[in-house]
């Protein structure tokens, strides 16, 4: 999973300029957020979405940070994670194709 995880951001950094590629990182990590809280408060009740919510609304802005996250606190979850964090990197790459 490392490996997926650093190829797909790693290749989508790589040819961004360093501010820009921070606000396009920011923005794959926010729409992750998003997108795990939206599934899992169809998939969970009461407490489980609580902690889910625990576990996503934070100030955590880098894909690395919100990886070490749901791997030490819901290992359970990781391949729904990482299934939304490709799906949020192929969205970057074809918006960054488009323009």
């Amino acid at each position: 999973m490392d490996k997926l995880n650093n190829s797909v951001s790693g290749r989508i950094l790589s040819v961004l300029p360093s501010p820009i590629d921070r606000e396009v990182e920011v923005w794959v990590v926010n729409s992750v957020k998003v997108a795990m809280i939206k599934r899992l408060d169809l998939l969970l009740e009461g407490e489980g979405r609580l902690n889910a919510r625990k576990l996503f609304l934070t100030p955590e802005f880098t894909i690395s940070g919100l990886k070490k996250r749901v791997e030490e606190q819901a290992p359970e979850i990781k391949t729904l994670f990482f299934r939304e964090l490709v799906s949020a990197c192929e969205e970057v790459e074809k918006r960054l194709s488009s323009v």
